[in-house]
């Protein structure tokens, strides 16, 4: 009896790492097959740039819209868009971030007459895109909450 139950609890305990370590390589996989939108701070006043960085851990290269490649959203009860001006041009693919790749930019808070409030980005991408392609919302983006402080 007592080598019967050795060699079960030996086959529990490795059918147990075995699990363990299916359930982590799956969680590490899906962590590195994603888009991620981070702002460097956590809070801006009106007068400051917004600092962004996009990072790209898809295989896929991914492309953003010539009229807006993001758009802010405000935080009342619900996450609702900033007011924009109508384009005035084709909205095409203008840039892209290849896979497994990262870019940087600023937006100007002080043209958009922001109020006090959590704020975000949601950015429109295009998956496999080429540039000067009619631009297509394959996915939405959306970045880490930040405060607007007047």
């Amino acid at each position: 009896m007592t080598k019967n139950l050795t060699k079960v609890i030996i086959f529990v305990c490795i059918l147990l790492v075995l699990v363990l370590l299916g359930a982590f390589y799956l969680n590490s996989k899906t962590d590195k097959e994603s888009v991620e939108i981070i702002t460097e701070k956590k809070a801006y006043s009106v007068n400051e740039e917004l600092k962004v960085e996009i990072k790209n851990n898809t295989s896929d290269k991914i492309c953003f819209s010539s009229c807006y490649p993001y758009m802010m959203q405000v935080k009342n009860n619900d996450w609702s868009d900033y007011s924009y001006s109508d384009c005035d041009k084709d909205n095409v693919v203008e840039n892209c971030i290849d896979s497994n790749s990262l870019k940087a930019f600023g937006i100007s808070l002080s043209e958009m007459f922001l109020e006090s409030a959590p704020y975000r980005l949601a950015v429109s991408a295009c998956i496999g895109c080429a540039v000067g392609e009619n631009f297509r919302v394959d996915e939405i983006i959306y970045s880490n909450e930040f405060e607007v402080k007047k």
